[in-house]
């Protein structure tokens, strides 16, 4: 019983503290990072006829100028030093015209703004060239926004927490039991057990609810995020099988007791001298 214990323990600990860390560096090769900060410096200093050279032929538009130039107004006041990457990802096409393509996405704390940029780089015949790019302005950092927290939440985000600690908790519960109980077939009761169906999902931070109606979760619940800034997605499902299994036990303890019970008919044996 004290395994039981600290299982659900550490389960508790592994739903309310998670770090979620990725190590960009691994995805974004040096060079690809040098050239994305070199790029968005041009735009920095107003350098727009520098940045129209390297980007896809098919971008260099009078409409991507004056997006840059707008770009610019928006940011050579700001103070660039402080950068890191918070997303990135990568895709890559083989053949004789393959390339790969990068999309990153840099935070400047620019102190008191935070600035965002998301920008794409393709890889092509040694070749390297910008395929988008976009920004935004904000006024607090996105790591602070998507924190997990139980400030400013509502019944609903506590009503998600609490199911996505107990459906878990119930779940090893039933399967100590389910393991200690005589069984047909008790391996295809375990992983029924084990498993949950259906999901219901939170976006912590919006508050947003999904549902997925074909889908299965290990323990019947889990805690995810995309990215090191991205927002937490908690999630439960039910636990069809548990149920089963303890609807089973209660209508078998209750034939057995049903089972001792007198008739009315019992034939008592006297000794006789």
């Amino acid at each position: 019983m004290k395994k039981f214990y600290l299982l659900t323990v550490l389960l508790f600990i592994i739903l309310t503290g998670c770090n979620f860390k990725l190590d960009y560096k691994k995805i974004v090769p040096i060079t690809i990072d040098r050239f994305a900060n070199e790029f968005i410096g041009f735009v920095h200093k107003g350098n727009i006829d520098t940045c129209l050279s390297l980007v896809l032929p098919e971008m260099n538009t009078d409409e991507a100028r004056k997006f840059l130039q707008n770009c610019y107004s928006n940011i050579n006041s700001l103070n660039l030093d402080s950068v890191k990457i918070i997303n990135a990802n990568k895709t890559s096409l083989m053949g004789k015209d393959g390339f790969t393509n990068y999309w990153i996405d840099y935070e400047y704390n620019t102190n008191p703004k935070f600035l965002y940029i998301k920008i794409g780089i393709r890889e092509q015949n040694g070749r390297l060239t910008v395929t988008a790019f976009n920004g935004n302005i904000l006024d607090e950092s996105l790591s602070k926004t998507y924190n997990f927290t139980f400030k400013d939440k509502g019944i609903k985000h506590f009503l998600f927490f609490c199911i996505s600690i107990l459906v878990p908790v119930f779940i090893l519960f039933t399967l100590f039991f389910a393991i200690k109980t005589k069984l047909n077939k008790k391996w295809l009761w375990i992983i029924g057990i084990i498993l949950g169906f259906t999901k219901f999902s939170i976006n912590w931070t919006t508050g947003q609810v999904g549902f997925s109606l074909i889908n299965f979760m290990i323990l019947g619940a889990g805690i995810i995020k995309s990215g090191n800034v991205a927002p937490w997605i908690l999630s439960f499902s039910i636990p069809i099988v548990s149920i089963i299994f303890w609807i089973r036990k209660l209508k078998g303890t209750k034939t057995t007791e049903k089972d001792l019970r007198p008739t009315g008919q019992e034939t008592i044996i006297t000794k006789q001298d």
